[in-house]
């Protein structure tokens, strides 16, 4: 494991999602400055979504075709300064072109920047994905706090103090010595009868990771937007509901890291499948449960959900091992988007039946992905691992 390009890579991924994730505290003083509707501020966070989500894997699969190392540190000065301009947007048509096209930095950074953990974590992939996927999780965090500094404490003008963090790193990035930025994904192996026969089941396990993902994704999603709502409900106050959300994600992020690391030992699907058979256990008992039990509960929920995430990326660039960018753009981008569609249908569910049957349901949903995480199938020998071993490390990056 080469540990200066996985930091470098890991606080890349904190300042771009750290970058995008501010627009929860701009959007409030937008609709007010620019007198903007409801369903306005929604399309807001929808581009957003789709430039950043959706299409993640088309720039995966152009950086398997063309040397696209530039995507890192690019991506990053974009989408830094692209929302920085955000609270300078003279108009609403400004609002959506600046958001949607720092929607396309973040498209082009996650999949690069993952390639380059991949290649550069050796024999403990797993534990790479899951220090490069706890980035992307502190940024989030860090978003709203940003956002509440630059923008409460200096007006909507001061989202501009975005760039200079987002200068600074895409230059050191892009500045560092070494040649992790040029380094791509094996060439394609000699032996076509050999990719023929395996090929329908490489693309079938890639599609039921997808999947695992999308359920997963459903339910975290989901329980960001209506765990605090829920916990009011049931007669908390909502300052308890955030505080146990905040718990709940806690949990999240330490199992995310460990689960990654976890896997190199145990294997990836074990991972998948035990945590997200935890998780409908844990959850139930914390909808019944109060008291201290409970916050125990919301970390353990947590942790059982999200144990697995960085696990899944790996799983994937497994199974295409000469399209590790298409595969990141497949976990990162598109399955976590089509999960946060999952969220508004749980809202409709909770309109129908109430939030607290819906919450009952959410807590089963993941179990359905460990069921078809027991179907994920790899191959049984990589002809790449035959072939590389014999080659100089000096032959293989060129």
């Amino acid at each position: 494991m080469e540990k200066i390009p996985i930091l470098l890579m890991f606080l890349g991924h904190i300042w771009v999602d750290t970058s995008q994730g501010i627009l929860p505290v701009v959007l409030p003083k937008l609709k007010e400055t620019l007198d903007l509707n409801y369903f306005q501020v929604g399309f807001v966070v929808t581009v957003l979504n789709l430039t950043s989500s959706v299409i993640q894997p088309i720039f995966g699969y152009i950086s398997d075709k063309i040397r696209t190392g530039w995507f890192v540190p690019v991506g990053i000065l974009w989408t830094a300064c692209m929302m920085g301009l955000l609270g300078w947007a003279p108009g609403y048509r400004t609002v959506l072109l600046l958001v949607g096209f720092a929607g396309l930095g973040t498209a082009a950074f996650h999949p690069r920047a993952m390639m380059v953990v991949n290649l550069m974590s050796g024999s403990r992939k797993g534990l790479g994905a899951a220090i490069f996927s706890t980035g992307g999780n502190l940024g989030f965090a860090l978003g709203p706090m940003v956002g509440s500094l630059l923008v409460l404490g200096f007006g909507l003008h001061a989202t501009i103090g975005l760039l200079g963090p987002g200068v600074l790193m895409a230059l050191t990035i892009f500045l560092c010595p070494g040649d992790f930025l040029r380094r791509e994904a094996p060439e394609k192996w000699k032996g076509k009868s050999a990719e023929d026969r395996s090929h329908s089941v490489l693309w079938r396990s890639l599609i039921l990771t997808c999947l695992v993902v999308t359920l997963r994704s459903w339910a975290y999603l989901s329980s960001i937007t209506y765990l605090p709502l829920f916990m009011q409900e049931q007669g908390h106050p909502l300052t308890t509901g955030s505080l146990v959300l905040t718990v709940f994600l806690a949990g999240g992020a330490a199992a995310g890291l460990y689960g990654g690391h976890l896997s190199d030992r145990v294997g990836r699907r074990r991972v998948i499948i035990v945590s997200l058979l935890l998780y409908p256990i844990f959850m139930s008992l914390m909808i019944l449960s109060s008291g201290p039990v409970l916050w125990f509960l919301a970390a353990a929920s947590g942790a059982a959900l999200l144990a697995s995430f960085s696990v899944t990326i790996v799983l994937a660039q497994e199974i295409l091992p000469r399209n590790l960018g298409l595969a990141s753009g497949l976990i990162l981008g598109l399955g976590f988007g089509m999960g946060g569609l999952g969220a508004a249908v749980s809202g409709w569910i909770a309109d129908m039946i109430g939030l607290y049957k819906t919450v009952w349901i959410l807590a089963l949903v993941p179990a359905l992905g460990s069921v078809v995480g027991a179907f994920i199938r790899m191959p049984r020998t990589n002809p790449l691992a035959s072939v590389l071993p014999s080659i100089p490390q000096g032959e293989r990056m060129k």
